[in-house]
């Protein structure tokens, strides 16, 4: 299902009988009411011939950033799963016993966990590849200027 078919699940309201958006949506998410232009690719300056829209600067460090940003993150949420919930949780557990709740608060916790455990190690796995590219990125840009000395001389 895509973006658009689970905001017509989630947010009904979002979307008229005939499946666009309404006034309302439009003020509240402007960014889904335009059709944003073509992305064209490129690292230089100057958009290849014949291309329209907008063109795609990749900003290596900045990529280095994010992915030390989001490798950080997914550390420390797994990290954080390593420490105990606290005896709140078990005791409010434990003084359930017997009653559906009981079980459910665990339950929930375990489900609540795994989730945690999940998104910390998908924030790792974003991190490092975009750390990947940003190493990519500079590779093959170093390399194009070596290549173009070379052609130069």
């Amino acid at each position: 299902m895509g973006d658009q078919g689970i905001n017509h699940v989630l947010d009904p309201w979002m979307y008229d009988s005939s499946g666009n958006l309404t006034a309302q949506a439009k003020q509240q998410f402007p960014d889904l009411a335009g059709t944003p232009g073509a992305i064209t690719t490129g690292g230089s300056a100057t958009a290849p011939a014949g291309a329209t829209g907008t063109q795609l600067v990749v900003h290596p460090d900045a990529l280095r950033t994010a992915g030390q940003n989001a490798g950080q993150l997914g550390s420390k949420m797994t990290a954080d799963c390593q420490n105990p919930a606290g005896n709140d949780m078990f005791t409010a557990a434990t003084a359930m016993t017997g009653w559906a709740i009981g079980g459910a608060i665990t339950t929930a916790h375990q489900t609540w966990e795994s989730q945690f455990l999940t998104l910390g190690g998908s924030l790792i796995n974003i991190g490092q590849a975009l750390q990947d590219s940003a190493n990519g990125y500079s590779t093959t840009e170093n390399n194009n200027r070596g290549h173009m000395r070379d052609v130069a001389n």
